[in-house]
């Protein structure tokens, strides 16, 4: 398989960061969060962006700065929940190793808890229902990646080691 770049999509709480970043320093990649990414060109927090511009003009941005990224073979890039569902975003990269992380609705609001303050689009309101319909909305799109990992009762390591599997590549200790 040739190198390209790795990139998690999934709803959130999936763990894309938390991932991402202990899978490109296992195998020794650069690390990029796409959120961090857009907030730093943005120069606001996302939730400041999505205020400013809505989800529309949000998703516009992550577009861009999608496309302006060009992320290199040894980079592991941790998308937004949305991005794989937004075509004008993920079609940029059509050579990435895309891995859903896979997460149920349930599982991905008990890891949230209380902190969904952060979080645009569950911001004042009970986060399953929302979280069940973004994941029926967006589950063909994450259906499109190339790889899928259930990240149900695996611990971060071992998603990790799950992810490097599927993709066949040898991770560090």
């Amino acid at each position: 398989m040739t190198a390209c770049p790795i990139v998690l999509v999934g709803l959130m709480a999936s763990g894309k960061t938390t991932v991402g970043r202990l899978l490109a320093e296992r195998l020794n990649f650069r690390f990029v969060d796409l959120d961090e990414e857009i907030e730093r060109q943005a120069g606001a927090s996302v939730e400041q962006v999505w205020q400013a511009i809505g989800e529309s003009g949000f998703r516009e941005l992550e577009a861009r700065v999608t496309q302006a990224l060009a992320p290199e073979s040894d980079t592991v890039v941790a998308t937004g929940g949305g991005w794989m569902a937004n075509g004008e975003a993920h079609e940029a990269w059509p050579e990435a190793r895309t891995v859903w992380l896979m997460v149920s609705p349930s599982e991905a609001a008990r890891r949230l808890g209380s902190q969904t303050s952060s979080r645009p689009l569950l911001e004042g309101a009970e986060p399953l229902p929302i979280l069940e319909r973004l994941h029926a909305q967006r589950l063909p799109a994450y259906g499109q990646a190339m790889y899928t990992v259930d990240t149900i009762g695996l611990s971060v390591d071992d998603v990790v080691a799950e992810v490097t599997r599927v993709i066949g590549l040898r991770a560090g200790p």
